[in-house]
């Protein structure tokens, strides 16, 4: 019988304190926990930890929402299992522009919202206004606290509108309803869509969303 491999300290490690590691590990990407995995039966243990599926990185996939109709099943579902606030914003955008699942979505949306991923905020928060329900749209958006500076705001409809990207989206009656009754007074520009205040914020991001669609 050969002699048993020499573990290193990192392996020695207890599994709960790998499991932390790697989820760690898991914020950079999908490649680092697989080059993990090859590397031991420690780590490879250590890379089914629920924190890792937590914490795993699924930009790409976000990104495109669509690759997982088809694929990735087991990873979406292991990842939705252990609350990964990424994989419940794709889940929505995929239930609900997609399959025209409106609950399913919305419950999606708010999981990844509450998980506190930036995307999930701000996409809950203009459902939510264009579904007419005023004052949980506006409290959701300022949680990126756009008084301040529009860039996370701004940099969350750039990348969701990538997500959106192939996908035939039904436009809601209530929408252009929700869009006039907030519509501000003619003290605001509202043409000039980059200019906002407190007063056309809302109303803006609305029109943005809408004329995407």
């Amino acid at each position: 019988m050969s002699p048993s491999k020499e573990l290193s300290p990192l392996e020695s490690l207890p599994q709960y304190l790998l499991g932390e590691i790697i989820s760690r590990v898991a914020k950079s990407g999908r490649n680092h926990v697989r080059h993990c995995f090859q590397v031991s039966h420690e780590l490879a243990i250590a890379c089914k930890d629920e924190r890792v599926s937590k914490e795993l990185n699924l930009k790409q996939l976000a990104m495109n929402p669509l690759a997982t109709v088809h694929n990735y099943q087991r990873l979406m579902e292991k990842c939705l299992q252990n609350g990964n606030a990424e994989a419940h914003y794709i889940e929505g955008v995929k239930q609900y522009f997609y399959h025209n699942n409106t609950p399913s979505g919305l419950h999606h949306l708010q999981a990844s919202a509450e998980g506190l991923y930036e995307k999930g905020i701000y996409l809950y928060g203009i459902l939510m206004l264009c579904r007419g329900e005023t004052d949980t749209g506006k409290q959701y958006l300022d949680k990126l606290q756009w008084v301040k500076s529009t860039t996370r705001s701004d940099r969350c409809w750039t990348n969701i509108k990538l997500s959106l990207q192939g996908i035939h989206i039904i436009m809601q009656p209530s929408y252009f309803q929700s869009i006039r009754d907030i519509k501000p007074n003619k003290i605001c520009t509202l043409n000039d869509m980059d200019t906002r205040c407190k007063k056309c914020y809302y109303y803006k991001q609305m029109r943005k969303f809408v004329n995407r669609i």
